[in-house]
This record gives structure tokens, C-alpha cells and sequence, in this order.
């Protein structure tokens, strides 16, 4: 029986280099020892210069930018078609894991995201990585898992997908809706007392209802305007 092929895709963002070049033969090894023994079976890895299809290079890459279940970025060398590659992926507020040689500075601008330090030349240096990739691959796979990029995390709301936008704001506008439903509620249970004073109660609890109509119709605009 063919064995089945993974399901997802994890997108390799790292300098390829020449033929038999330094670069290349560090994307390779990144690859073969690291990336396919720790995803095999749960992702397909790919790279830029394995992509089959004829065509625009550049349009394929952020099509797989966006479409990719997990990127995986080597910061080593700062090259930036990885960086500006990266920077994409941060915009679109989707999962992205970095990696950097141990001898290198992290980027000033990336220093504050969990990147993997690591010496392609010292096994036991190897199998960390390996580690550290395989905790957070299991991470990802947990139901409650949360990923915000830096670009997410500054922006909010205005940066997320679609889909996160409109469930965001969807669920603010069913718990503005809960609230009003309570305070009608309220006023109701007052009511039902005969409490003195209770006209500037009702007048109250009337104008919180309001407040909190308006504000749900301030959401709902915001929801169309982002769609």
C-alpha cells in the first residue's frame, strides 16, 4: 500500500544559493536532517526553487505565503527575499517559525520573536532544534493554540484575516446584545418591585440600552467596511 502523503504544508523560506554553494548545501542539510525527520508524515516541506508549477516565481510564492499551514524562515545571512518573504507572512497574521545559525545576531526587528538558535555543525546542537520544533509542531495541533505575529499584536483587528475579523467582531456584537438583555431584564425586575425612584431608573436603563445599540451598530459597520 502507497503511503499516504501529508496533508499540510509547511513553506521553507531560506536562501537557496547557487548549485554546490555554501547556501544551498545549508538549505539542504536544514532540510533533510531537521525539517522532513521532525514534520515527516504531518507536513509537506517545500521551497521556492522546488515549486512545479510554470509561471510567475513570485506570484506562487506569496499564493504559498498565504495558503501554507506553517513557514518556516532561516534568518542566517539576513537575505532578504527571506525577510521580505517573512514580512509577508507577518502581515497575514499566519503561523511562521524562525531559525538563526548560533554565531549570528538575531534581527533587531525580530529580537522579540521566539527564533531557534542552532550550530548545523554540532549534532547535539541538531537534535535541540529538533526538539524545540517538534514542541511547538505538537503546540499547534492543541485546540486552544493562539499565534499573533508582531504585525498582528501592534495593528489588532485591522491586521487579522478575514475570518478572524468577522468572528471577532461578531462576538463583540453578541455580547453588546447579551448585556442590553440583561439590563432590559433589570429594569423589568425593578418594575415588578415597586422600588421609589424608579422612573429615573427606567430613564437610565433606557439610555444604557441605547448606548449599547449604537455601539453594537458601530461594530456592525466596522464588520462591513473590513470585508
Amino acid at each position: 500500500m502507497p503511503a499516504k502523503s501529508a496533508k499540510k504544508v509547511c513553506f521553507f523560506l531560506t536562501p537557496i544559493g547557487e548549485p554546490n554553494s555554501p547556501e544551498r548545501r545549508r538549505s539542504d542539510n536544514i532540510q533533510k536532517y531537521i525539517l522532513n525527520e521532525v514534520l515527516a508524515g504531518k507536513f509537506k516541506v517545500v521551497r521556492a526553487d522546488e515549486l512545479p508549477h510554470p509561471g510567475s516565481i513570485t506570484h506562487q510564492i506569496i499564493k504559498l505565503l498565504f495558503d501554507a499551514d506553517l513557514i518556516i524562515a532561516d534568518l542566517t545571512g539576513g537575505n532578504p527575499n527571506v525577510v521580505y518573504e517573512l514580512a509577508i507572512r507577518h502581515a497575514f497574521n499566519k503561523i511562521s517559525i524562525h531559525l538563526i545559525d548560533k554565531a549570528e545576531k538575531i534581527p533587531f526587528d525580530l529580537k522579540d520573536e521566539r527564533t531557534i538558535e542552532f550550530n548545523l555543525q554540532d549534532p547535539p546542537s541538531i537534535e535541540d532544534c529538533k526538539k524545540q520544533l517538534t514542541k511547538f509542531v505538537k503546540a499547534m495541533s492543541r485546540e486552544k493554540f493562539e499565534y499573533n505575529s508582531p504585525v498582528f499584536r501592534v495593528l489588532g483587528v485591522a491586521a487579522a484575516a478575514e475570518e478572524e475579523r468577522e468572528e471577532f467582531l461578531e462576538t463583540m456584537a453578541g455580547q453588546i446584545e447579551s448585556i442590553a438583555s440583561d439590563v432590559s431584564s433589570i429594569e423589568t425586575d425593578l418594575g415588578t418591585l415597586g422600588i421609589d425612584g424608579l422612573d429615573d431608573v427606567e430613564k437610565a436603563t433606557d439610555l444604557s440600552c441605547k448606548d449599547l445599540y449604537d455601539v453594537k451598530l458601530d461594530i456592525r459597520k466596522i464588520l462591513e467596511r473590513l470585508r
